[in-house]
């Protein structure tokens, strides 16, 4: 099978699921007209290679998908669907500049810091962070990266980025012990590495920064050092 001929298979795979088969709303979806999705799905008009490279790469752009993604060849029944680009910004901060973050009037800009791409809803109070030593072994490696959101409160068994009296920021597993006579949660912050102490809210003074919401594994390492400013 042709690189046009794949184009086709795939385009058609797209008109199914982004609008359920219809070709005239798809049309819409990518600024063409009805005529011309015809003609791409078409293998004998212009003897079947009505879809150059750029117009594959101008229907991926309108969808937001995965650049390459006409050009690969699935299986029919492939259990895969088009990755979409991800579009906001999320901080990656160090764990003192995470520290800082539960100031609600501390801000970073873009020049200041790398950041990471996500496609999730979160508040503009989200950044991420890149986890350093082994107390949240094994199910958080080094130099794993996790997003965090400061507006969402956690949960028994969430996992949270909070302040304490070092002034660094701390990941742990969030664990509600019992409400107080206030009404005041008493929660402890516990590691998942049994060689290292938990952290009680009534012992120290603890100040929850914000609840992951993500969490990057990266198994392996790749040779490529991707440009400051720019992690997927």
């Amino acid at each position: 099978m042709n690189i046009y001929a794949i184009r086709r298979k795939n385009l058609q795979r797209l008109i199914n699921d982004y609008a359920h088969g219809n070709a005239a709303e798809f049309s819409r979806l990518v600024n063409r007209e009805r005529s011309q999705i015809g003609q791409y799905l078409s293998s004998t008009y212009n003897d079947g290679r009505s879809i150059g490279e750029r117009v594959a790469r101008q229907i991926e752009k309108s969808l937001k998908i995965s650049i390459g993604y006409l050009d690969n060849n699935l299986a029919d029944n492939a259990n895969v669907v088009p990755a979409t680009i991800s579009e906001r910004r999320i901080p990656l901060l160090d764990y003192v500049q995470a520290g800082d973050f539960v100031d609600s009037d501390q801000n970073f800009t873009m020049e200041d810091v790398e950041y990471l791409l996500t496609d999730l809803n979160l508040s503009e109070r989200a950044f991420a962070l890149q986890i350093k030593g082994d107390s949240m072994l094994p199910e958080f490696k080094e130099s794993d990266r996790i997003i965090v959101d400061c507006e969402i409160s956690p949960k028994p068994g969430d996992f949270v980025v909070a302040k304490n009296n070092e002034q660094k920021a701390i990941f742990k597993k969030y664990r509600l012990l019992q409400i107080d006579s206030s009404g005041q949660e008493v929660f402890e912050l516990t590691p998942l590495n049994e060689d290292f102490p938990s952290m009680r809210s009534d012992e120290h003074h603890i100040q929850i920064i914000g609840t992951m919401v993500e969490h990057r594994k990266y198994y392996r390492r790749s040779l490529f050092k991707a440009p400051r400013g720019l992690f997927v």
